[in-house]
């Protein structure tokens, strides 16, 4: 197991890598830091402006730069904002960052929590009773959660639970009561529509696995359907079930960096949007690699549920 982990680890620690290049270079070439001085003729305006091109080596080469910045990141961090016209040098990337990270870490954990469980309930029920009037009633809420996009959904529950006083607007924070009261509606926005299709994946595989030979034995054994269901069939469905969520996982974060804007939450969504404005290219990297590297460690554990529920998948590739 501590082999499969470790291989995994390499594998999402280079396509950061990689992710951090690309969007090195891509922001490096696109954006100018030092526009907002261009057409400033003032001696200030012009020492601001030399400032920042001495700082950040805007007039070497972007593979030099890059290298720069990489070789910093282990003991500068990201390193500092460029603040055009207000003052010089700008504040510091890395806290934003791993404040903002952790805001979108725990709404992506808290909507996946809430996906498994819902996915679980509500695909154990139709696998338990299939062609039911209860099972028609939850594929169709489940289709129907599925069609709607995570950003209405949102919006919906905004306009319809708001007013209650209930639930709370902003970051989350302030104790696990104000946490559960910030973060309950922009979890379910962030789940409900990944429940409506994943638990129809899950009780497809259930349905499966109930007609396998071990399930078969089991009945023959004297073990009650709700048995043979809960202790043989759905660890057997979970395998392809965390397989396949963990192929949405990017997607997952993705929809909350949408949730995060709808519930002003504090989280990379909106650091980003505030980057772009600026035109940091600087502070746009680092939030790509928050994201890249939020995403590598949710798939991290996806890959560790699936090697502790099926031991082949962690065996050693055939030579």
């Amino acid at each position: 197991m501590l082999a499969f982990a470790v291989r995994r680890v390499l594998l999402i620690v280079s396509i950061v890598w990689a992710i951090s290049f690309g969007a090195f270079v891509s922001f490096g070439l696109s954006f100018d830091p030092t526009y907002g001085y261009v057409f400033d003729t003032s001696a200030q305006g012009r020492e601001y402006r030399q400032q920042l091109i001495a700082q950040f080596h805007l007039h070497d080469p972007i593979l030099t730069r890059y290298w720069l910045w990489l070789r910093g990141l282990f003991s500068h961090g990201f390193g500092h904002t460029v603040l055009v016209g207000r003052g010089f040098p700008g504040s510091a990337i890395g806290p934003a960052v791993l404040s903002a990270a952790e805001v979108t870490a725990q709404l992506v954990a808290t909507g996946l929590v809430l996906v498994v469980a819902g996915s679980v309930v509500i695909g154990a029920i139709g696998a338990r009773w299939p062609g039911t009037p209860l099972d028609a009633l939850l594929r169709l809420l489940a289709y129907a959660a599925w069609s709607v996009p995570t950003f209405l959904v949102g919006i919906l529950l905004a306009r319809w639970l708001w007013p209650t006083g209930w639930f709370y607007y902003g970051p989350p924070g302030g104790g696990f009561v104000r946490w559960v009261r910030t973060m309950t509606l922009p979890a379910v926005t962030l789940s409900v529509g990944l429940i409506g299709v994943y638990s129809r994946y899950l009780r497809s595989a259930m349905l499966v696995s109930l007609g396998r030979p071990y399930a078969v034995v089991a009945r023959a054994k004297g073990l009650s359907e709700r048995r043979v269901l809960c202790r043989h069939v759905l660890r057997n469905s979970l395998i392809p079930f965390v397989s396949a969520l963990s192929l949405e996982l990017a997607g997952v974060v993705g929809a909350s960096l949408a949730t995060d804007y709808v519930f002003g939450m504090g989280g990379l969504a909106e650091l980003f949007l505030s980057s772009l404005t600026q035109a940091d290219p600087f502070a746009m990297t680092a939030i790509l690699v928050a994201i890249g590297g939020s995403v590598g460690f949710f798939i991290l554990l996806a890959d560790l549920a699936v090697g502790w529920l099926d031991p082949r998948a962690r065996a050693e590739p055939a030579r």
